[in-house]
């Protein structure tokens, strides 16, 4: 078993990270729930099925820590409003920025809280339709022409946010 949770941890470690850190925009929140969530992967990994799968059943137990978090602090309501403090997809390099990535920035807050959700699972966390389908119970096909539809809209809003259309 402590093989088995070695490789997992080694293989989305980086993942997982990237992930979380998208949904608190701050290092050390990051370098915490990180820890818990692989805490409690360790502590039910007796209870995976075989033929489960293990990343998209890791990112079901970092999805719910981050939530746990955000129910925690004292300064964030808890119940519908939890959603706002989910959603922000940070970027931090202020030397990085650019009239693209602000409008980028600027298009994926118009995104739908779900639709958001399944951008950050896609593309920070690098998790496959599968294992989305798996984090957010809903089927591949589904979420395939659902992401098709979300990166027209953003390059649409892109588009029109750097005036070429």
């Amino acid at each position: 078993m402590i093989d088995q949770f070695t490789n997992v941890y080694d293989e989305c470690f980086d993942d997982v990270y990237r992930y979380v850190y998208a949904k608190t925009s701050n290092k050390w929140d990051t370098e915490d729930i990180v820890s818990e969530t692989f805490r409690k992967a360790y502590e039910k990994m007796s209870s995976l099925k075989d033929g489960q799968n293990m990343k998209a059943w890791l990112f079901a137990i970092a999805r719910n820590t981050v939530i746990d978090y955000y129910r925690k602090k004292k300064t964030v309501l808890v119940g519908d409003e939890i959603d706002l403090y989910l959603s922000p997809i940070p970027f931090e390099d202020p030397l990085e920025e650019s009239s693209e990535l602000e409008c980028l920035k600027k298009s994926l807050n118009v995104l739908s809280k779900e639709d958001l959700e399944m951008t950050n699972l896609r593309y920070f966390a690098g998790l496959k339709f599968k294992e989305i389908a798996i984090v957010l119970d809903k089927t591949e096909e589904t979420l395939r022409v659902k992401s098709s539809r979300i990166t027209k809209k953003i390059g649409k809003l892109v588009k029109k946010c750097l005036g070429e259309s």
